[in-house]
């Protein structure tokens, strides 16, 4: 018996409605179906388990909402080895592949086996040689709540990428250059290539410009304790945001894990591309 998890963006006003009805169709193909506690309160039917508590037995974990939900689905994804399918509740996001008016069609294709699998891959960052975080977007390193610029040494091996005076420095997978790094003048960058980015954030140096590596180097980045009691801010594909009060030293490399993501049609991600850039423009 297949068995799917839905996870759901809690603020959505239309999360309970979409989400109930995507679980009744899906319960009509004799599927066993999982949501988060917060969810199953709501609906009461399926079965309630916790998020981390999912594992490779999971067909597939269903993300409504936008591409932030997704991405805090992520890391758990890719380390039980379970595709994701991103059914979009908002805006136009670059990683969804459905929108809410096709849960039909969706759990259809979904139980027949009627899609693609497409992979993408992932880094990992090392903080202070302690806790490991998987990413799909980026890792920003910034000065925080510090009014002062922040000196930080960004080194790809054994070799000097920035000595960076100014805000911090983002490093970006290519599915992550569409983010944060477009806004901080980063290149945007095909997902289907393999390769690290990485932008510095409001350099003082004038000529320090991004700079696009191999995904097989490591990238160290290093800075002194904050002056003044003050913090730096690291944040995790724009989900986890970390104070850190000390001296900061992080590397990140390609994950051994990728992520997988169910695909119904074609990637076109240049006309996406070209369809956000002209939803940003009507803002």
């Amino acid at each position: 018996m297949q068995s799917y998890f839905i996870f759901a963006n809690p603020y959505k006003p239309e999360t309970v409605t979409v989400a109930s009805k995507l679980l009744h169709t899906l319960k009509e193909y004799n599927t066993n179906v999982y949501l988060e506690p917060w969810l199953y309160s709501k609906i009461n039917i399926g079965q309630a388990l916790k998020f981390e508590d999912i594992s490779s037995n999971i067909s597939a974990i269903i993300s409504l909402g936008g591409d932030g939900t997704l991405l805090r689905s992520v890391p758990i994804a890719a380390e039980n080895n379970v595709p994701i399918l991103g059914i979009n509740l908002g805006h136009i996001g670059f990683l969804m592949e459905a929108e809410m008016q096709q849960l039909s069609d969706v759990a259809k294709r979904l139980i027949s086996g009627d899609f693609e699998i497409e992979k993408r891959m992932l880094l990992e960052a090392v903080i202070n040689k302690d806790k490991k975080y998987l990413l799909l977007n980026d890792i920003a390193f910034t000065r925080g709540n510090n009014p002062s610029s922040i000196v930080m040494s960004v080194k790809a091996d054994d070799e000097t990428v920035f000595n960076i005076h100014g805000d911090g420095v983002l490093v970006s997978t290519p599915t992550g250059t569409t983010g944060y790094g477009i806004s901080a003048g980063g290149p945007v960058i095909s997902p289907w290539l393999e390769c690290i980015a990485i932008i510095p954030v409001c350099s003082h140096v004038l000529h320090q410009r991004p700079v696009v590596l191999p995904d097989n180097q490591v990238i160290h980045i290093s800075t002194n304790v904050p002056p003044f009691g003050r913090s730096y801010q690291i944040v995790i594909d724009g989900q986890i945001s970390l104070e850190i009060e000390e001296s900061v030293d992080i590397a990140i490399k390609r994950a051994k894990e990728m992520v997988s993501f169910i695909r119904f049609s074609k990637q076109r991600f240049l006309t996406r591309l070209h369809e956000k850039q002209m939803e940003w423009n009507a803002k």
